[in-house]
């Protein structure tokens, strides 16, 4: 049975790059740039440096584990992704450049699996908790929560990338009903897309303080739905030489359309989400 989360977005990028992110977009006109500014915003936000062990909730094909490793020096990488295909491919990219402890510390498994944390935490305690643009698959988000505060030393820090819904959106609506249908078929948990005062509540309920939630909305779902209205039917990605198949270009076809109206509606927000463990 084929992968939801395969190595379709390889094609997406250029040169070695396998980002799979919706980008961040300010300045970037590039997919790969727009990803990186991503990871590098969530690293800053996080507070990431030459003393931190990150955990990577949902790593995809491993360019941001080589991001957190070299741009920020990080001591030490765990994590644990979902998708099979993707995981051997991020395992094999840290050992060809010379991470071979890190690629073996990473392990493909469900992220809401408390033994799958024991295992590629092997005893330690992370300074961070990543999650970048991931955690609205997850089946459940709030557990997900529940098990980076468990996990995190004192004080440490969990930072993500997530969506939720608009202040304004009513849950009881057609358009909610709409919502929710795109969601299921984009394999995304209703449960998981709440409104910023629910998501705060969890977060606090979770064990975290020090709470900070930034709108970055304008610099990413209108910037994704740009670079893929750009994707042509049936043919290589501009400027990379790659071939998209016919289900990846439906699939990041649609997410673009998706992200645009859901945003020009004001019924998703897009947010960097940092927080501090209690205690």
């Amino acid at each position: 049975m084929a992968e939801f989360h395969d190595l379709a977005e390889l094609a997406l990028n250029r040169d070695d790059h396998s980002w799979g992110n919706l980008g961040y977009w300010h300045t970037a006109n590039d997919y790969s740039d727009a990803c990186r500014a991503l990871a590098q915003l969530l690293g800053e936000q996080a507070g990431l440096d030459d003393q931190s062990l990150v955990f990577d909730a949902g790593f995809g094909c491993g360019d941001q584990l080589l991001f957190w490793l070299k741009h920020f020096r990080v001591a030490g990488i765990r994590g644990a992704n979902l998708s099979h295909s993707q995981t051997s491919y991020a395992q094999a990219k840290l050992t060809d450049a010379g991470f071979k402890d890190a690629a073996a510390a990473v392990m493909q498994g469900d992220i809401n699996d408390s033994e799958l944390w024991r295992l590629a935490l092997q005893g330690d305690r992370p300074s961070h908790v990543l999650a970048l643009d991931c955690a609205y698959h997850f089946p459940s988000r709030l557990e997900f929560l529940g098990l980076a505060q468990q996990h995190l030393a004192p004080s440490g820090r969990l930072a993500l990338t997530d969506f939720m819904l608009a202040d304004q959106h009513d849950t009881g609506s057609f358009v909610h009903r709409l919502l929710c249908w795109m969601l299921r078929r984009s394999h995304i948990a209703e449960a998981n897309i709440v409104h910023r005062d629910q998501y705060l509540r969890q977060l606090q309920d979770s064990g975290f303080s020090d709470i900070r939630i930034i709108d970055i909305s304008e610099h990413v779902m209108p910037g994704f739905a740009r670079f893929a209205r750009k994707l042509r039917w049936g043919h290589s990605i501009a400027d990379t030489g790659k071939s998209l198949g016919w289900s990846g270009q439906v699939k990041y076809r649609v997410t673009g359309r998706f992200l645009e109206w859901a945003y020009r509606r004001s019924i998703l927000r897009y947010c960097l989400i940092t927080a501090t463990k209690t205690g």
